[in-house]
């Protein structure tokens, strides 16, 4: 599947939508490489890039306002979609993206964090994406999984495969169960 380009006006609209959300979201976890606003930022042209992706105009799924928690980012072919998108080195990124990293070493899985957890049951796929890490004019469509999938088949837990730990708790999905997104389009 091909990226989607992230044009200059999503860029400066994710930002004006994470300025308006931000008194209003709970935040679940921060991460070193990037700021609170530049994550939320991202996860905004990340939810731009999966409207493109599903051929529906991005500004369509702009909400008025943040008072409460969405029902899903994108709503598509009568199923509730989120979005997840992640920052990953350039190497990473294309070995996830061409299907060969392996789910068992660094950066093998997509995490979604504990908090985000009981939401999951609100939607019937989540679809998961990424830029490479600091440099956000390409979002690259990984794939997707139906939630009653990763909720019967993933359990949180903050030890990764190799002995490590994942930076927090979360959900870890194997990127080789990821379906192809050509079967949602």
């Amino acid at each position: 599947m091909k990226a989607i380009d992230i044009t200059k006006e999503m860029l400066a609209e994710a930002k004006v939508q994470a300025s308006k959300r931000d008194k209003h979201i709970k935040h679940h976890f921060e991460v070193e490489h990037l700021t609170k606003e530049e994550r939320d930022t991202i996860g905004f042209l990340g939810e731009f890039a999966g409207s493109v992706l599903l051929g529906q105009n991005w500004k369509d799924n702009i909400r008025k306002d943040y008072v409460t928690i969405d029902t899903c980012d994108i709503k598509h072919q009568g199923k509730l979609i989120d979005i997840k998108t992640e920052t990953l080195p350039y190497d990473k990124l294309q070995r996830i993206k061409l299907n060969i990293i392996d789910d068992e070493e660094v950066y093998g899985r997509r995490l979604i964090h504990k908090g985000q957890v009981s939401l999951l049951p609100k939607y019937d796929i989540v679809i998961f994406g990424g830029f490479v890490r600091n440099k956000y004019d390409k979002w690259y469509p990984f794939g997707f999984l139906e939630t009653k999938h990763i909720l019967n088949n993933y359990k949180v837990t903050q030890n990764r495969p190799d002995g490590g730990l994942y930076p927090f708790a979360a959900l870890p999905v194997k990127s080789t169960e990821l379906k192809d997104i050509e079967e949602i389009l």
